[in-house]
């Protein structure tokens, strides 16, 4: 009996363990989610940020960070837009294309498209900026109401900026980083 007990609660210990290295929050901002996930990299208790609006079968724009990477002011998020199509069938955006990010605030920002298909046989395109643009982008964000994504055919995604501001200070503040360039 005692030899069941012990099983049990070490069982139980190895289960709260689990659970308390990987850990998620949400926060909602208008059209905006922040997600903040921390973990036990086994070295250290590590967090990531990310923001995002869309989904739900559409594409989703957004930007993801550590406290591990390096952090603003001497490297910035990279806003990218992210999609997946229903097995079977491909992304609006192929490898290779180049998209434009309009911003309503008159910034037009280039990017190229690296599309694959993922382990679950699920294809998936993100896009990626041509050169170091991160900032330019986030000002544009934080100056703008929309953000129009257009490839070769067209108009692909636009996403509301509406909550955009909230949802990056709650990511700096949940990462660690000044807002100083974004916000102030």
């Amino acid at each position: 009996m005692l030899k069941r007990f012990l099983a049990i609660l070490t069982l139980s210990c190895a289960f709260g363990a689990v659970s308390a290295q990987a850990e998620e929050k949400y926060f909602d901002y208008k059209d905006w989610t922040v997600i903040i996930s921390s973990f036990d990299t086994g070295e250290d208790l590590r967090t990531e940020c990310t923001i995002r609006t869309g989904g739900d079968g559409m594409p989703s724009l957004g930007a993801s960070i550590s406290n591990g990477d390096a952090l603003p002011p001497d490297y910035y998020p990279e806003l990218s837009l992210n999609e997946s199509a229903p097995r079977g069938t491909t992304t609006l955006m192929q490898d290779g294309d180049p998209v434009t990010f309009t911003f309503d605030d008159g910034t037009k920002i280039a990017a190229t498209t690296a599309s694959w298909i993922d382990d679950d046989g699920i294809a998936t395109a993100r896009t990626q900026f041509l050169n170091p643009v991160q900032l330019q982008a986030l000002q544009a964000m934080r100056h703008s109401s929309s953000v129009t994504v257009s490839g070769p055919k067209g108009e692909i995604y636009t996403a509301s900026a509406n909550g955009f501001t909230a949802a990056y200070g709650k990511m700096a503040e949940q990462c660690g980083f000044t807002t100083d360039g974004v916000i102030q």
